[in-house]
């Protein structure tokens, strides 16, 4: 099993880029939201990432990393 991370503006769009990336649906990997991360301070100062970890078996999706 690998264990990567990923980011994005929220926690839909870290989830599909780590989708993307893997080569895999969402039935076949397990999703753990490491922060939902923030907009800031009138949405420009102090924003942060939404960030996930994606746990996939390695037989389960196309791109194997």
């Amino acid at each position: 099993m690998i264990e990567l991370e990923f980011k994005g503006k929220t926690v839909e769009e870290a989830i599909s880029k780590g989708l993307v990336y893997l080569g895999c649906k969402k039935e076949d990997v397990i999703v753990k939201v490491v922060s939902e991360g923030s907009t800031g301070l009138f949405g420009q100062m102090g924003t942060k990432p939404a960030i996930v970890l994606i746990s996939v078996e390695d037989e389960k999706c196309a791109n194997k990393h």
